[in-house]
This record gives structure tokens, C-alpha cells and sequence, in this order.
């Protein structure tokens, strides 16, 4: 590893800087320094900062990684197409071309990716969504009863005492909420949304999801004229990886008109409820977290965006929730992928072949002659065969290299490649899936080095520092 410490220093010289005073560099004894980044030598940072009198060398064998400032970029297209890899590695943007043997993106900040398909686990193809709020990047906008009860920390914000922060955003019928959870032992919060008053604790309108440890209920309040009340909708959920983790991913798909509302944790659906009477609510543009112990939690990655209303799959069992999570019944498995089926937006399906892709427009081969669609048309379509997965021609997983670095998107997602140069803010790296690339250094947040050192690896997966 130490030759790819010198080449790496070298390379990355000059380019890392431009973050100035916002970078901040965690080391593997727990410390974190941030001023700004002057230049990356062969084994060591030079690292200002206001308090230093000089510019002052870091080991580069002891960095765990380098946080950099949130770049959002102009979203481009009609669509939002998600190639997963086989080593867990998420990139984004619009599907330009599709065979046998790669799987084409164009993004903002490489230009045109092509994949190996055999590399690739899973694509999935959206609407692109209009993103409402994305953050946070600090206390600004955000509204607390008790000054100081919440922090900004760490690209997080962080409950010290029991207490609600809130912010006011313009939120439609149909709406996305999504952020990252972290907490010791149980989680126990709430999240409050289409809210009226984000200066109350309890406003007269909310929706409101309880957080209890592993089970979860929604309720509603509401208020017309001299009547109002509070009103449990179905039953309690249960999200057992609330029991067996100490960080999730929480998301809540919501149509306020249709009285509908879907719960999902790590990407796995929880909870379906159905608010019966959807039109006694007042909705306001109000979202809020509340903790009422002083247990430590942590709220970050959190995106509001527009949703299109389509609900697809099914929740679990309602009995689930009150079943031991050695007991729980496993999640239903999906429907086997059929090679020879397209899946629509719509759910709809099309027993076809895919041919290509041309102007933005998918050809797809049927018994009953060609069709043309929009990309944005398309939900999803089987890369292979289940058995293909066993087959390493079909299914390979990346190699990995001493040298690898593994960049972060604003979003959470993640690419790793081995870096190879780097210049006017472009960091030049190579990887099996893709081949060669060039990135916009604007396009990450974070960016984590010595992968492989098991010593550092214990320090990078310690707890947060709480």
C-alpha cells in the first residue's frame, strides 16, 4: 500500500484543495481537523487550519478519509437511472445504452460510463424526482424550541436533550421523505410532517410517526373550527433492523389527498396505513424531528422530493410486528426476473427483448412487432437469469486493489476505484466495472483511503462519536 500512498499524494496534489476552509480530515486516532487542504505529498497531508501558526504535515497511513463541501448539481434528463454493482457501488444518471455486454450511463460528473454487465447487480429506472430539500449543511433554516437542544455536526444534526427541531418547506400532495437514523442502544423519536406550525411541539395538523425502539405507529392530529382530536391509523409496524443495527435508512412515501402512506427501512417495505378521512386535515409545509430522552440520536442524509404516487410490491404481515425477529416470517421473495420481460412504470409488463437505445427512446422486440418507448417509460428489466449468479462469466464481482479509494455522493451512494491522476479539479481513476474515468471532485462529499488496513478499518467502523 505504501506505493499507492506516494502516487496517490502526488496526484491528488493541488486538486483537494479547492474545498478550502470546509474540508476535514479524520484520522485514525479519532481526530478530525478542519481548515483546508494545501497539498497531498507523498506520504503526508499539508493540512491549514485559522489556529495553526503554520501549515502542518499529516501522515497519509493514518487518514481515514477527507470530508469535502456539498456540490448539488442541476439535475439533466427526463429520468433517473440506478446501476447497482455486484460490490454493493451505486452510480446515478440517464440510460443511454443497453447490450449484451455493458450497460451505458451519462452523468454530470464523468461524462458517459460504460459498464460491464456482468458487474452490474440491478438497474432501476425513475421519474426524476424535484428535490424540495436536501441536507443538512447546518442549523440554518431550522427552528428549535430551546436554542442549542439539536447541533450541526459532522454533516449531521445532532440531538443533545430532549427537544424538536423543525423547518418549513413547500410540500406538495405527494411527497417523499427519506434520511439517515443513527442512535445508541433503542431509537426512540418522532417525525412529524405536512405540519402547520413548525414553532409548536404539538402542532394542531400533523402526521406523525412514533418511534418506540423496533415499533412504529402513525398518527394524525387534527383540527376544524372548535373541533380537533388525535387518531391512531391501523396498526403498530415493526422494523427489525431497529433492533439490530444502530443506523438505518428511513424513508416515507406520502399522498396526503389519498390519505395514503408507506413506511420503508433500508429499502424494505414495513408498513402500508390508510388514513380513512384525509380530508379533516389542515396540511401545512412543516417537517419536524422530536427526541423526548436524552438518548443519543443522529439525523442526516435527509431528501424531500416529489413522488409519483405509484406504490409497488406489498407490505409484510400485520401480525409481523409483534413476533420475536428470529421469528418473523422472512420477507416475501420477488417474483423470479424473467429475461424475457420489460416491467413499466406502471407495473405493467411486456414479454419482448430489448434491443437498444436511440434518442432516448428504448426499442423493444415483441411477438407482435417493435415498439418504441420513452426511457422514463421503463421501471426495471432482468440483466440475467437467476442461475447466471453462479456462473462467474455472467456474474463477477471487482477485483480489489491496494491503491483503492472509495468516493461518497451527496445522496449515500458510492464508487470505488483506484485513483491514477488528478488534475484541475478532476480525479482521474480506473475500476473493473467502468474501465477508465474522470470525476468532477465537486461531485463527492466524502472521500475514504487505505480501504484494506485492518487496523484503520476498525477505527472506520467504530461508533460515532457520540
Amino acid at each position: 500500500m505504501n506505493s499507492f500512498r506516494s502516487s496517490a499524494a502526488l496526484l491528488l496534489a493541488g486538486t483537494l484543495a479547492l474545498a478550502a476552509q470546509d474540508s476535514e480530515i479524520h484520522c485514525g486516532d479519532g481526530s478530525r481537523i478542519r481548515g483546508e487542504l494545501l497539498a497531498i505529498q507523498p506520504d503526508r497531508l499539508i493540512f491549514g487550519a485559522d489556529f495553526l501558526a503554520k501549515p502542518v504535515p499529516l501522515r497519509l497511513d493514518q487518514v481515514l478519509e477527507i470530508s469535502l463541501p456539498v456540490h448539488q448539481a442541476e439535475p439533466q434528463g427526463d429520468h433517473v437511472a440506478t446501476v447497482t454493482l455486484s460490490n454493493g457501488d451505486i452510480l446515478r444518471g440517464e440510460l443511454t445504452g443497453v447490450d449484451a455486454d455493458s450497460i451505458r450511463l451519462r452523468t454530470w460528473y464523468a461524462g458517459e460510463l460504460g459498464f460491464r454487465r456482468s458487474m452490474v447487480d440491478a438497474l432501476e429506472i425513475e421519474d426524476r424526482p424535484e428535490i424540495l430539500y436536501h441536507g443538512p449543511h447546518g442549523l440554518d433554516g431550522w427552528t428549535q424550541e430551546s436554542p442549542d437542544t439539536w447541533t450541526f455536526e459532522q454533516g449531521s444534526l445532532r440531538a443533545k436533550a430532549p427537544g424538536t427541531i423543525a423547518r418549513e418547506l413547500k410540500l406538495p400532495t405527494k411527497v417523499r421523505f427519506a434520511f439517515d437514523l443513527a442512535w445508541r442502544s433503542s431509537p426512540r423519536f418522532r417525525f412529524l410532517f405536512f405540519t402547520d406550525d413548525i414553532k409548536s411541539e404539538n402542532p394542531n395538523n400533523a402526521y406523525e410517526l412514533i418511534c418506540q425502539g423496533r415499533y412504529i405507529q402513525l398518527q394524525k392530529r387534527w383540527s376544524a373550527g372548535d373541533r380537533g382530536g388525535s387518531t391512531t391509523l391501523g396498526d403498530f409496524a415493526n422494523a427489525p433492523d431497529f433492533l439490530s443495527k444502530e443506523k438505518s435508512r428511513v424513508e416515507i412515501l406520502a399522498d396526503r389527498k389519498a390519505g395514503t402512506f408507506r413506511l420503508l427501512v433500508n429499502g424494505r417495505i414495513i408498513k402500508d396505513w390508510s388514513d380513512p378521512e384525509p380530508d379533516t386535515f389542515k396540511p401545512g409545509g412543516g417537517i419536524h424531528f422530536h427526541i423526548q430522552e436524552t438518548a443519543p440520536l443522529r439525523i442526516s442524509r435527509i431528501e424531500v422530493s416529489t413522488w409519483d404516487g405509484i406504490l409497488e410490491g406489498n407490505a409484510p404481515p400485520n401480525d409481523e410486528g409483534f413476533m420475536g425477529e428470529e421469528d418473523a416470517p422472512a420477507p416475501e421473495s420477488e417474483e423470479s426476473p424473467d429475461p424475457a420481460r420489460i416491467r413499466l412504470r406502471n407495473n405493467d409488463k411486456i414479454a419482448g427483448e430489448l434491443l437498444g437505445i436511440d434518442h432516448g427512446k428504448v426499442k423493444i422486440k415483441t411477438t407482435f412487432g417493435d415498439l418504441s418507448l420513452p426511457v422514463s417509460r421503463l421501471r426495471t428489466f432482468a440483466l440475467r437469469k437467476p442461475e447466471d449468479r453462479s456462473n462467474w462469466e455472467r456474474y463477477e464481482i471487482p477485483k480489489i486493489y491496494n491503491g483503492d479509494i472509495r468516493a461518497w455522493f451527496p445522496d449515500g451512494s458510492r464508487v470505488t476505484f483506484r485513483l491514477i491522476g488528478a488534475e484541475s479539479g478532476r480525479l482521474k481513476g480506473t475500476a473493473q466495472p467502468f474501465g477508465e474515468a474522470d470525476f468532477d471532485q465537486k461531485a463527492f462529499t466524502r472521500i475514504e483511503f487505505n480501504l484494506y488496513d485492518p487496523d484503520l478499518d476498525r477505527a472506520r467502523g467504530a461508533a460515532l462519536d457520540w
